[in-house]
């Protein structure tokens, strides 16, 4: 039988995910963005002047670009804050499903064994595809 205790960890869990999703679009779409502005800097060095400095800074631009890549692969901000926020999601619904008393909870006599159970699986299945991600992270660095 579900207990407050279960139904406090599902609510800490959901905001868990939510928090995660949000800081890993905002270091995805940062590390995007400054890698796009290094990318557009460097037609525009190499048509300012010719010299030995424009090679230099072309080059050195070039490599931060490279490097920006390598940290956003490593981190695989976008899909661990695309897996996150599916997660955050059907959390969201399962919630507002156990509330209203609709769909799998309607007509069941104890709600909150079945809430604790659906959002456990869903929990579990995101744990499970994350695992899956981190695998095909590590082979294609291979």
């Amino acid at each position: 039988m579900a207990d407050a205790a279960s139904l406090e960890e599902i609510s800490n869990r959901s905001k868990w995910y939510d928090r995660k999703a949000t800081a890993k679009r905002t270091t995805y779409v940062r590390l995007k963005g400054f890698q796009l502005v290094l990318a557009a800097s460097i037609p525009v060095i190499s048509v300012a002047h010719t010299g030995e400095w424009q090679r230099w800074a072309s080059a050195c631009l070039a490599a931060l670009i490279g490097i920006v890549e390598g940290f956003l692969q490593l981190g695989q901000y976008q899909q661990n804050w695309l897996l996150y926020r599916g997660t955050s999601e059907a959390l969201k619904r399962e919630e507002l499903l156990h509330n209203a008393g609709v769909g799998p909870y309607a007509g069941v006599a104890n709600k909150e064994d079945l809430y604790v159970e659906r959002c456990d699986a869903v929990m579990s299945g995101e744990s499970s595809q994350w695992m899956v991600a981190q695998q095909q992270g590590k082979s294609e660095k291979k």
